[in-house]
């Protein structure tokens, strides 16, 4: 019987450092996209592979000689980690930008939490629970409110934001085999040298005629962008799936939105509204129902 106690008790610290550490990771990401406003003017994969490159390089000082070697396998998935999760992602949220209005994208990948609560369950051969998609939905609901502009789009705009938003969905689905096999700080730090190769790629191709050094404000978004957004965030995020269920993790994806509502209106880069802030309490209710979902679970699963 102690034993059953004690057990469950780990299931439950478990299951609650998850859901802080996802929350976490979407306060470091909603915090930071108030910091890319610095870069309008530097060619934009130029700056992320040099966001992505410094990150990698900090984990791989950080976590010198514990870092596992990977499979042929495993090196398969982390590259296609790093072409839908990173570079993809990108690609598509700058196509997008360029042809609708950022709400109108925003409010796409707000979806995240849906298709995360829809396909988690599906790809661990598990039924989606009620509570996950309800969840999922109220907080999509609310991100929805948060970044709708109201502008109209054109059909390939709205293609290339969902091509973003499965670049989103993919940083979290592709890297959960990653996460179990390798570990949290081993697929972050793979995850963010993908990244910067890949977007170093592109970079080569598209920003050669633009290319420059950063003043010292974009040097510091960028760092920033590092730091937080990148090696911060990669590390809270993946160390939350591997405590969490990813339909549960992906909920607090609708904390962005509203944290970077919070930072724009703070530094003065972002209009509020009663609506946009009725949206952030919608996100709110949703991710403590999932949250208290999470609890649930690893309580109803304690032998």
């Amino acid at each position: 019987m102690s034993l059953s106690v004690s057990r469950a008790a780990e299931q439950r610290s478990g299951a609650w450092l998850g859901t802080l550490l996802a929350l976490g990771s979407s306060v470091a990401v909603g915090s930071a996209i108030a910091a890319t406003t610095a870069l309008t003017e530097f060619p934009i994969m130029t700056g992320q592979a040099v966001r992505y490159g410094i990150a990698a390089a900090l984990m791989f000082a950080l976590f010198w000689g514990r870092l596992p070697r990977v499979s042929t396998a495993q090196l398969t998935r982390i590259g296609v980690l790093g072409t839908t999760g990173l570079a993809g992602f990108n690609i598509c949220l700058v196509l997008a930008l360029q042809r609708v209005d950022a709400g109108v994208v925003g409010a796409v990948v707000g979806a995240v939490p849906v298709v995360l609560a829809l396909a988690g369950p599906l790809m661990a051969r598990r039924s989606p629970t009620m509570r996950a998609v309800v969840a999922a939905g109220i907080v999509t609901t609310g991100a929805v409110v948060v970044q709708w502009s109201g502008a109209a789009a054109d059909p390939v705009g709205l293609l290339l934001a969902a091509g973003a938003l499965a670049g989103e969905c993919a940083f979290s689905l592709v890297a959960i085999p990653l996460v179990r096999e390798i570990g949290a700080k081993a697929t972050a730090t793979y995850a963010a040298t993908a990244g910067a190769v890949l977007c170093g790629i592109v970079a080569v191709l598209i920003d050669v005629p633009t290319a420059r050094l950063p003043t010292m404000g974009e040097s510091a978004a960028i760092l920033y962008l590092a730091v937080v957004a990148s090696a911060g965030a990669f590390l809270l995020w993946y160390a939350a799936l591997d405590r969490i269920p990813v339909e549960t993790a992906g909920a607090f994806a609708g904390v962005v939105p509203v944290c970077a509502l919070v930072t724009g209106v703070l530094l003065g880069v972002s209009e509020s509204s009663p609506l946009r802030f009725v949206g952030a309490g919608i996100v709110g209710v949703g991710v403590v129902l999932a949250a208290r979902g999470t609890r649930q679970v690893s309580t109803a699963g304690s032998p």
